[in-house]
C-alpha cells in the first residue's frame, strides 16, 4: 500500500470495534479506532508515534486479511462500516450508490450498518481463524514500546498468555551446554516450583521432544551445538503434538528485529544473554505465573 492509501472499515471491522467479546488485541482496536476513511497512512502514523512505516504496513495488511479494513476506493459503500456521518467520505455524505447501481440515502445506510455492529458475534473457533488471532496478537505485542524496551532494560520479555494453562509443578526442560547457566537455571526453576530437566546436547533435546512425556516448558539455548535457536523454535511449532509447549529462546542478541523473529515464530518468552540470577528470579516466576522477588 501506498503512503496515500486511505482506509474504511468493513462491516466486520465495525464489530471486531464495538464487541468486545471478538478476541482482538487493544493496540489493533486502537488502529480500527483511527481508521475513518480519511486518514491515510502518513496521518494514521501521526497517531501512532511508536510505529514506523513497516510496522504499519504489517497492521494494516493484516487488518486486511481478516476482512476488518479495506482500501476505501475498492470497497463498495453498503459493505463499509461508519458509525457517524463525519467518518464517511465526503462523496457519501448524502446519496450513495451502491454495487449494484443502485442508490439510497446516506442515513438508511448508516442505520443497517449500525444494525450489524450492534450485534454481538461469539468469537470464532475454527483452526484457521484462530491461526489469524494469534498472529495479531503477536504482532501487537511486537509493536507494543513496553517489549522491547522490557529486553533492553530488564533483559528479558515474556509473553503475557505464557503461563496460562501451566500446572502448577510444570515439567522444565533446560536444554543448554553451559553449565553455569544450566545451574542457574535449575536451581531458580526448582525455587519456582517447577521440575527441571537438563538437556546438554541436541540428542537430548531431540531426545525430550519425542517423549510421550515431554516437558511443559522449554529453555532453548541458541548456541547449544548443533541447533540453531530460530530454526528449532519454528521446527517445534510446526508439530502439532508440541503445540502447548512453552519455548523460551536464550540469545546474545537483544534487538528489536530478534525479539519479533522469535515471537512471530512462536515464542514465550526471550532471554538476553548474559544470564544472571536478578534476571532470572524475575523473569522464571513470570513464566509460570507467579510474583518474584
Amino acid at each position: 500500500m501506498s503512503p496515500q492509501t486511505v482506509f474504511v472499515r468493513t462491516r466486520k471491522g465495525g464489530v471486531a470495534m464495538s464487541d468486545e467479546s471478538v478476541p482482538m488485541s487493544a493496540g489493533f482496536r486502537r488502529l480500527l479506532g483511527l481508521i475513518n476513511g480519511k486518514r491515510d497512512s502518513a496521518a494514521l502514523l501521526a497517531e501512532l508515534p511508536h510505529l514506523d512505516a513497516e510496522d504499519l504496513a504489517l497492521w494494516t495488511l493484516e487488518l486486511m486479511r481478516q476482512g476488518c479494513i479495506a482500501a476505501r476506493d475498492e470497497l463498495p459503500p453498503e459493505d463499509a462500516a461508519f458509525s457517524m456521518t463525519t467518518e464517511m467520505p465526503a462523496n457519501l455524505a448524502h446519496l450513495t450508490h451502491l454495487s449494484d447501481g443502485s442508490t439510497v440515502d446516506a442515513g438508511a445506510l448508516i442505520e443497517s450498518i449500525t444494525a450489524d455492529v450492534s450485534r454481538a458475534i461469539p468469537p470464532a473457533a475454527t483452526a484457521a481463524t484462530e491461526k489469524k488471532l494469534a498472529r495479531t496478537a503477536r504482532l501487537a505485542v511486537i509493536e507494543s514500546v513496553t517489549s522491547y524496551k522490557a529486553v533492553e532494560g530488564a533483559g528479558f520479555f515474556i509473553y503475557p498468555d505464557a503461563a496460562q494453562g501451566l500446572p502448577p509443578e510444570p515439567r522444565v526442560c533446560i536444554a543448554t551446554h553451559d553449565a553455569v547457566q544450566a545451574k542457574l537455571l535449575t536451581l531458580l526453576v526448582k525455587r519456582a516450583g517447577g521440575v527441571p530437566d537438563p538437556a546438554e546436547s541436541r540428542d537430548a533435546l531431540l531426545a525430550m521432544l519425542r517423549a510421550a512425556t515431554r516437558a511443559h516448558v522449554l529453555f532453548l539455548d541458541g548456541d547449544l551445538p548443533g541447533i540453531d535457536g530460530f530454526r528449532a523454535l519454528e521446527a517445534i511449532r510446526a508439530k502439532p503434538a508440541l503445540k502447548g509447549m512453552r519455548v523460551v529462546l536464550i540469545a546474545a542478541q537483544g534487538e528489536r528485529a530478534d525479539l519479533a523473529r522469535a515471537l512471530m515464530l512462536g515464542a514465550s518468552g526471550y532471554i538476553v544473554k548474559p544470564l544472571t540470577r536478578e534476571v532470572m528470579e524475575v523473569a522464571i516466576p513470570q513464566l509460570f505465573g507467579r510474583k518474584g522477588k
